[in-house]
């Protein structure tokens, strides 16, 4: 467990921190159209989980089944004192950072805030960015992402990558957006790349000068600001190419501290073939690590055998270089598939004209995938928590479409819909580490 730092030149030091390719391999066209860009409606007023009787509260709660959490239990009670951090990896659900964003503020405002966490390039890669950041560069980029192969430049943990085609640039970090117009504070930036960066200068959303001290190693540079900041603009050179991956943001005070990795179309295998996974998540300094995968294992033909193995790697992996962190695997709720249906009449003019629609069902085989999460959750010994359950379970898609909580795809949930699971998440979470079980 992290301890509040000592004074860095009147600053608090900032507190956080190759596998083959095997039988499964994602179509990565299949996996971009059922994991398209999730449409953010409704508001951000919260939500009432109270209002949606087909959820089912009584199984809201994480089965440790048998894991020991009594150690980060006495480290989240500390939150007053030291720096408690999350780290949640998934696909399209956690890139789009609404319902990790509740369960973020919810925490955090009870808890403390210990910075706004990790932000990753999504825009500069051509990808849908969070409704609660943005991270532009004025340079000229080569640009990868986790599920387009073959990648152009080399890839991190984060999923994203950009190397700049200039070795002088400038990168602007900012929580005050559109949606969040008050922003979230900041102190320190902890970019993470592959290589030495050197910065010239930090201006903040005026253009005014922003006082700075810099410490490295050989993955990230830390960035000490001298004020509490919103908006940054790094000026930055280098003496060769560096390819970035993301930063992270601390408000260098105790609290908890909420990082989120999502990616479109992401599976545990598309993780797995990163190879470093769990050795380049240290640089956050892992407490809990909640991975929420699963659905689009279920749009593919993975067997349940092969589910389990990926499963196996990838908690394996992250155990073998966090030992102190605890695991937490998620289940995917149910969603539907759809069937384009094609229809073809005649007009006077003899002519064909054709017309299409969609019909969608229920998609099983995410109850199967479902099913082999829990099941290697009670074999080995990790914690579980069942969303798919808590959700409504089988019929619930057909609830949540109704309710207003899950998109027109009828696999994303709405704005409205993420902040119920963020909300069912959080309850899960103090719960958990609050009470011994």
């Amino acid at each position: 467990m992290n301890r509040l730092p000592t004074f860095l030149s009147g600053l608090l030091i900032c507190l956080f921190c190759s596998l083959p390719v095997r039988a499964y391999e994602p179509d990565d066209t299949q996996a971009d159209l059922r994991e398209n860009e999730v449409v953010i409606s409704g508001d951000d007023s919260g939500s009432s989980i109270r209002d949606y009787t087909f959820l089912r509260p009584a199984l809201n709660y994480i089965s440790l089944n048998g894991d020991d959490w009594s150690r980060i239990q006495r480290d989240f009670a500390r939150t007053d004192s030291a720096v408690f951090s999350i780290l949640q990896i998934g696909d399209s659900h956690i890139q789009a950072d609404v319902s990790s964003s509740r369960t973020r503020d919810l925490l955090q405002k009870r808890f403390g805030d210990a910075g706004r966490g990790l932000i990753t390039p999504l825009k500069i890669c051509g990808t849908n960015e969070p409704y609660n950041y943005s991270f532009t560069t004025n340079a000229p980029v080569t640009s990868a992402k986790l599920l387009k192969m073959p990648w152009l430049t080399d890839m991190g943990f984060t999923g994203t990558a950009f190397t700049p085609r200039s070795l002088k640039y400038n990168l602007k970090l900012s929580t005050e957006v559109t949606r969040r117009p008050e922003g979230h504070q900041f102190r320190s930036v902890r970019l993470i790349a592959n290589g030495k960066l050197f910065v010239d200068g930090v201006t903040d959303g005026n253009g005014d000068k922003v006082g700075f001290e810099v410490t490295r190693n050989d993955d990230y540079t830390d960035i000490y600001l001298h004020d509490d900041q919103t908006t940054v603009v790094l000026n930055i050179h280098s003496f060769e190419p560096v390819t970035i991956y993301g930063a992270s943001l601390s408000s260098l005070m105790p609290g908890v501290v909420y990082h989120a990795i999502g990616n479109n179309g992401a599976t545990f295998q598309s993780y797995n073939r990163l190879g470093s996974m769990g050795g380049d998540v240290t640089m956050l300094d892992p407490d809990l690590v909640i991975i929420s995968l699963g659905t689009n294992e279920a749009f593919s033909k993975l067997t349940d055998d092969a589910m389990y193995a990926e499963i196996d790697y990838l908690v394996n992996d992250i155990r073998r270089h966090n030992p102190a962190a605890k695991i937490l695997l998620t289940t995917p709720m149910e969603c539907q598939k759809g069937t384009r249906v094609v229809r073809r009449s005649r007009s006077r003019s003899r002519r064909r004209v054709y017309s299409s629609s969609r019909n969608y069902t229920v998609n099983d085989r995410v109850k199967v995938m479902r099913d082999v999460i829990l099941r290697y959750g009670r074999e080995n010994g990790v914690a579980t928590y069942d969303w798919y359950g808590v959700a409504g379970g089988d019929g619930s898609s057909a609830r949540w479409l109704e309710a207003g909580l899950l998109s027109k795809d009828r696999i994303h949930c709405t704005f409205s819909g993420y902040e119920v699971a963020g909300d069912l998440l959080h309850d899960a979470l103090i719960h958990a580490l609050t009470f011994k079980q």
